[in-house]
């Protein structure tokens, strides 16, 4: 984070890739990301593989990619058709429902973008908020304003493959910050075949998985303890 050269930055992995709204549509909504904790959530989605679009290896992956324009969705109506297909759901919603529950993606899917007391005025509409928190498990990927001193770095006790953007975002929770999540522009995760990290973790080798998820639970007790209990509350059952 140091050596960024921009004044807002966004966190997303690097097997995403970006709807053709997704830039204009963070540049549109710069409004939302005036106060530096503020958060803008973007939407995340992924891409099934399936008889037809078979990607068991990085080579096959990227030929997919290439040779089929209509495999990843690239707007919005192409996205809710690939939903309506069960070709595309929310990013892992099929192994951890918490990872992106929060978002409210289907609410995202019906066009409900804005606040409902927001102005008639186009240019005066807020992109709707996130008034609590689903569970401690939520890991969206978001765009930031960068101030040096006051954004939060990630802890670096967080190795391997998992944890990391949840412990990111919680410690954002914990310190203030406000979400609200984009409209129109989306992510869209590409299969790939698994790494090697992922199986590391799935199988627990040197205990990496048990180790990470304890020192999660300790993290948030130690936020707890500095900060006191979040503005940002966890939503009722």
């Amino acid at each position: 984070l140091d050596a960024l050269q921009t004044t807002h930055f966004m966190v997303v992995d690097v097997d995403f890739v970006p709807s053709e709204t997704l830039n204009r549509s963070i540049h549109d909504n710069f409004s939302s990301l005036q106060d530096h904790r503020d958060a803008l959530v973007v939407p995340a989605f992924e891409r099934k593989s399936d008889e037809k679009h078979r990607c068991d290896s990085i080579a096959k992956c990227q030929e997919l990619l290439r040779e089929d324009s209509d495999f990843i969705p690239s707007d919005f109506n192409h996205l809710r058709e690939c939903v309506r297909k069960e070709e595309c759901i929310v990013f892992q919603s099929d192994v951890n429902w918490e990872g992106h529950y929060t978002t409210r993606s289907d609410a995202w899917l019906r066009g409900e973008w804005y606040e409902r007391d927001s102005n008639n005025s186009e240019n005066k509409k807020q992109p709707r908020k996130i008034y609590c928190f689903h569970t401690f498990r939520y890991e969206p990927y978001v765009v930031l304003r960068w101030c040096k001193g006051s954004t939060p770095y990630y802890d670096e006790r967080f190795v391997g493959y998992g944890k990391n953007k949840i412990e990111y975002i919680s410690h954002m929770r914990f310190i203030g910050y406000k979400f609200a999540v984009l409209p129109n522009g989306f992510i869209v995760h590409h299969p790939h075949p698994e790494s090697n990290a992922k199986e590391s973790w799935n199988t627990n080798q040197n205990n990496m998985h048990e180790n990470m998820d304890r020192l999660y639970y300790k993290f948030l007790d130690e936020l707890e303890r500095k900060h006191g209990e979040p503005e940002l509350s966890m939503c009722p059952r």
